[in-house]
């Protein structure tokens, strides 16, 4: 690792961080370009472009350093992160990561999965989602550019990350949300803080505007400047799950796609535990839930085909992204790694999330609920062995959401009184032997 002043770290040139990232490469054409440069797209091919390491060096540091008195949070293999400023580092992402890893038997036996986990990122901080993890990463970037403005475009979960963040780190967040915006998310935003504006159109039409944006006003945006090293922050969930697994990679991940990141950047980080000698994990498959209703990624993997653009049209809003930005590295990631992919439909995945809720008592969002609806077709497609270790991934907590779900009838006003009240306990008691029948 070069002791070199990053001249873009405006002030924050004090100590470093142990991160041996060393340039900004194209994952298409292999253009490369120092970490320094502000690019985010390839200069050479108009590509996305991928951060690389010093992997020996990584290697050699943590086996030097060990693991003992590393944080707890997204910042612990910090050889393997693109922040070289220690400062940056400290102000954002300090309580993010490491959500638990949950062992569900309750909902494995409805499932047939004997050793079925669920990774609960709806637990994660400051906002319940995934999302907090690349997002952090975002905004420890712009703390690296100097700058104090930022911007977002969102389907829910990363506007509400983008908010909280930037406020932790005094800058200011503007949020752009589609038409089909979760309000319940969107007021979440003001309520910390950010500017929001709804925009006529999808997510896709909403992110290209985004982009022509983000260049004219000069804001950096976390999910499309800042995106290099936004998305390095996804694959944080690939480490930690090997390392809760005692240093064993699953036999299947089961992750919910929308624009690719998480799934793609598990896959670059499942390769780099092994690259760098802490794991063995190249028999580990990915398998990706998508909604019916915009699949893709799925849809692409299923067919053996090429990747397709979508209309959405699922209440699984935060799913709703018909041109994934990194579908084509997921469908790579799973054909390497001989996964496969499913797309239940939305009362499936609202059926889900109730099974979800009744058997391990978690809340989850429509994600959430792709993912356990997808997991079950998969079991029941042979996909999944019931011996097999599966890791299926709740992204999103459903407090945020339950508007969207589909409304129930309201239990009918009782009188306060004990012999009414048995009656009506008798009448859940049924429903309950029945169901169990």
């Amino acid at each position: 690792m070069s002791d070199a002043v990053d001249p873009h770290l405006a002030g924050l040139d004090g100590p470093r961080t142990s991160s041996v990232a060393t340039e900004l490469v194209c994952r298409d054409c292999g253009y490369r370009t120092p970490l320094l440069d502000s690019a985010f797209k390839c200069p050479a091919c108009g590509e996305g472009l991928d951060i690389d390491y010093d992997y020996e060096r990584a290697a050699a540091l943590i086996a030097e350093r060990g693991l003992e008195g590393r944080p707890w949070n997204i910042w612990r293999f910090e050889e393997l992160l693109p922040i070289t400023s220690r400062s940056a580092q400290q102000r954002v992402g300090q309580f993010s990561g490491q959500t638990p890893l949950i062992r569900a038997d309750r909902l494995g036996a409805e499932l047939g999965l004997r050793n079925l986990y669920l990774k609960d990122d709806s637990t994660n901080r400051p906002t319940l989602s995934y999302k907090d993890r690349v997002v952090s990463m975002a905004i420890a970037r712009l703390l690296e550019l100097g700058k104090d403005e930022v911007g977002c475009v969102s389907t829910g979960n990363v506007g509400t990350a983008v908010a909280a963040l930037a406020a932790k780190a005094g800058a200011t967040a503007y949020i752009f949300y589609p038409g089909n915006m979760e309000k319940g998310k969107a007021k979440a935003c003001r309520a910390l803080g950010a500017r929001v504006c709804q925009l006529d159109a999808n997510y896709d039409q909403a992110n290209r505007a985004c982009r022509e944006l983000s260049l004219a006003s000069g804001i950096e945006f976390a999910n499309i400047t800042l995106r290099p090293f936004y998305a390095e922050g996804a694959k944080t969930m690939a480490f930690e799950v090997v390392e809760q697994l005692g240093w064993v990679a699953p036999d299947h991940w089961v992750i919910p796609a929308a624009g690719g990141t998480l799934s793609s950047r598990v896959h670059k980080g499942l390769n780099e535990l092994e690259t760098v000698g802490l794991a063995e994990t190249a028999g580990c498959k990915i398998n990706i839930a998508q909604a019916g209703g915009c699949s893709p990624i799925a849809t692409a993997i299923r067919s053996g085909g090429e990747l397709e653009s979508q209309v959405p049209e699922t209440a699984a809003h935060s799913l709703a992204i018909g041109a994934p930005g990194d579908g084509g590295l997921v469908v790579d990631a799973v054909r390497t790694r001989g996964g496969s992919a499913a797309a239940p439909s939305d009362p499936e995945i609202f059926e889900a999330i109730d099974l979800l809720g009744a058997t391990e008592g978690i809340l989850t969002e429509p994600a959430g609920g792709t993912t356990i609806a997808a997991t079950a077709r998969l079991a029941q497609e042979g996909k999944l062995g019931a011996d097999d270790t599966v890791v299926a991934v709740i992204s999103g907590n459903g407090l945020k959401t339950l508007s969207e779900h589909p409304d129930k009838p309201w239990p009918e006003m009782v009188p306060c009184q004990v012999d009414t009240m048995e009656e009506v306990l008798s009448d859940f008691r049924r429903a309950a032997a029945t169901a169990a029948r």
